[in-house]
C-alpha cells in the first residue's frame, strides 16, 4: 500500500508540472488566436475557455481538441518539442506526438484514483481499473521509448562531435534538446551515455563539481548494475577518479583507485584498465607527499599492454623519476614524448627549475609555436626575463596573473602562485601581493583538496626569497618554507628540496 500511494503521488506530481506547462503553451497559442476563436474551433464553450486560461484543470479531450481544431503539434502542446504547429513537423513525429496524448490520458487515469475507494464497496472494480491504466501507461511508454531511441541516438552523437570540436555554444544547444527528449527515453543505455557526455561537457567548461556529480552518477549505476569488476566498470572509475585529481582531490582520488582494484582483483586484474588505476593511485601517493611508495606502485604497474594507458604510465615514470632527482630535465626530454598531459607537465617542471637552458628546450620540444595558453607564454616569459627583458613578463602577468574568483581551488592557487614566481624577479611589492593570494587559495581551500607538489615546491621558495625579514606574517611564512622543505628532502624528493636557496634561512640539506 505505501508503494502505491507513493506511485500514485509522483505520478500527481508529474501531472501538476504538466499542467502548468499546458498553461504556458496555451497561452502562448492565445497571442495568434482569441478565445472565442480557441472556443469555436476546439468544441468548447468561451467560459471554459476562460477557465483553462486562469490555470484550470485541462481535461486530455480538450487539448486533443486544439490538436484537431489548430492544427497544434501533441508534441509541443504535452512536452514543449519541436514546433508548436502540425504543418511543421513530419508524420514520424506526429505520430510519436498522439501517443504522447494517449500516455497523458493514461496517468491522468491512474492519478484519478482515489485511495479510500481501495476499502470501499467498488474496491475490485477500482483495482482492475487501477491495473488496466497502470498497463496502459506501461505499454504507450515502451512505444514511446522505442521511437525516441533513435532520434536520442542522433542527438547525442551531434552532441559528442560537437564537444569533440570544443564547438561549445552549439554543443550547449544541443543539451537542452538531449534534456527534453531523455524525458521520453528510457533506454537504460542511452541515459548512460547521456549521463557520461553530461560530465564530459562539464569539464570542458571547466565546471568540475558538476563534472564529478555526473561522473558519481555513472559510476553508481555501474556499482549497482553489478559491472564494477569488468573493465566498463574500471574505465568509469577512472574518469571519475581522474577528474578528482585533477581538483586537487588527491586522497580521494586515490581512495577511490584502491577501493576498485580490490573488488576487481579476482576477475580484473589481467586488465590494462586494472594496471592503469594502480598507477594513477601511485601518482595521487607521489603528489601527497609519499614518494617512495607511489613510485614503487607505479612501477608495479609497468609494462602496460595498451598503448594509449602506456604513454600516460610512463609519463607517470618519468615524473616520480625527476621528483626523486634520478633523473634531469635534459634526460627526461629526451626519453620521449607521452602526449598532451605530459608535455604540459615538462613544460611546468623547466618553469619551476628556472633555468634558461631548460626552458628552451621545453617551448621547443613541448609546444607549439602557435600556442598561446597560459603555461606556455609563461615558460616564454621566463626565458626573456633571465635575458633581462621584462617585457613578456609583464604582459603575460597582465593577461592571466589576476587569480580566478571562482573555479577550482588547486587552479586559483596555481595562478596567483605562478605570478608571484615570476614578479618576485622584478617587482617583489606586486610578488607579494600575488603570494598573499596564493596562500589565501591554500587556506580557504576545502577538506581534501591539496594543491601539486610542484607548486607548493614553488610557493615555498617564493616565501624563502619575499619573508627573508622574518617578521609578524613573514615569520610564519617563512617556518612553514623551511618545515616544508626539511619534509620533501627527508621524503626522497631530491630535486624539490634542492630548491631551497642557503641564503634563504632554509635549513641545510643533510
Amino acid at each position: 500500500m505505501n508503494t502505491l500511494r507513493a506511485g500514485l503521488s509522483r505520478i500527481g506530481d508529474n501531472m501538476a508540472r504538466a499542467r502548468s506547462e499546458f498553461h504556458t503553451r496555451l497561452h502562448f497559442l492565445a497571442q495568434r488566436f482569441s478565445q472565442a476563436e480557441i472556443a469555436r474551433k476546439t468544441g468548447t464553450s468561451r467560459n471554459n475557455v476562460s477557465r483553462y486560461m486562469r490555470g484550470a484543470k485541462l481535461p486530455v479531450e480538450f487539448a486533443a481538441a486544439l490538436v484537431r481544431g489548430l492544427g497544434v503539434n501533441p508534441a509541443w502542446l504535452v512536452a514543449g518539442e519541436g514546433t508548436p504547429y502540425l504543418s511543421d513537423v513530419n508524420t514520424t513525429t506526429q505520430k510519436t506526438a498522439g501517443d504522447l496524448l494517449e500516455l497523458v490520458a493514461a496517468m491522468n487515469s491512474v492519478a484519478s484514483m482515489q485511495l479510500g475507494s481501495l476499502t470501499g464497496k467498488h474496491h475490485l472494480r477500482v483495482l482492475r481499473e487501477l491495473n488496466d491504466a497502470l498497463a496502459r501507461y506501461q505499454q504507450l511508454r515502451v512505444s514511446i521509448n522505442e521511437k525516441t531511441a533513435p532520434i536520442f541516438t542522433r542527438i547525442l552523437d551531434d552532441y559528442w562531435k560537437a564537444l569533440d570540436r570544443w564547438e561549445l555554444d552549439r554543443a550547449q544547444d544541443i543539451q537542452r534538446a538531449a534534456e527534453q527528449v531523455a524525458k521520453l527515453c528510457d533506454d537504460p543505455a542511452l541515459n548512460l551515455r547521456f549521463e557520461r557526455t553530461l560530465a564530459y561537457h562539464a569539464y570542458l567548461r571547466r565546471d568540475v563539481d558538476d563534472s564529478i556529480a555526473h561522473q558519481k552518477r555513472v559510476f553508481q549505476r555501474s556499482l549497482t548494475q553489478g559491472a564494477l569488476i569488468d573493465e566498463a566498470g574500471m574505465k568509469e572509475a577512472y574518469n571519475l577518479a581522474n577528474t578528482m585529481q585533477s581538483v586537487g582531490r588527491m586522497a580521494e582520488a586515490r581512495a577511490l583507485c584502491d577501493g576498485v582494484l580490490a573488488l576487481a582483483r579476482v576477475n580484473g586484474s589481467r586488465l590494462p584498465i586494472y594496471r592503469y588505476l594502480s598507477a594513477l593511485g601511485g601518482y595521487c601517493q607521489l603528489e601527497l607527499g609519499d614518494l617512495r611508495d607511489g613510485m614503487a606502485r607505479i612501477m608495479a604497474a609497468l609494462p602496460q599492454s595498451d598503448p594509449r594507458m602506456a604513454l600516460n604510465q610512463n609519463s607517470m615514470m618519468i615524473r616520480a623519476l625527476l621528483l626523486s632527482g634520478a633523473l634531469d630535465f635534459r634526460q627526461a626530454a629526451e626519453a620521449g614524448d607521452f602526449g598532451p598531459a605530459h608535455a604540459q607537465g615538462m613544460v611546468s617542471w623547466a618553469i619551476m627549475l628556472e633555468d634558461a637552458p631548460a626552458l628552451q628546450l621545453a617551448v621547443k620540444r613541448f609546444t607549439q609555436p602557435a600556442a598561446d595558453d597560459f603555461t606556455t607564454r609563461l615558460a616564454r616569459a621566463w626565458a626573456a626575463l633571465l635575458k633581462g627583458d621584462t617585457a613578456p613578463a609583464r604582459q603575460v602577468i597582465r593577461d592571466f596573473g589576476r587569480p580566478r574568483e571562482h573555479g577550482p581551488h588547486n587552479e586559483r592557487f596555481d595562478r596567483a602562485m605562478y605570478a608571484a614566481q615570476l614578479t618576485r624577479k622584478y617587482a617583489p611589492k606586486e610578488a607579494r601581493a600575488y603570494f598573499a593570494a596564493a596562500r589565501g587559495a591554500i587556506e580557504e581551500a576545502p577538506p581534501g583538496v591539496d594543491m601539486s607538489i610542484i607548486g607548493l615546491a614553488n610557493f615555498h621558495r617564493t616565501a624563502l626569497e619575499l619573508c627573508r625579514d622574518g617578521r609578524g606574517e613573514d615569520a610564519r611564512s617563512l617556518a612553514d618554507a623551511q618545515a616544508f622543505f626539511a619534509r620533501v628532502h627527508n621524503a626522497g624528493y631530491g630535486a624539490l628540496a634542492r630548491l631551497a636557496p642557503r641564503d634563504a634561512g632554509a635549513p641545510p640539506t643533510p
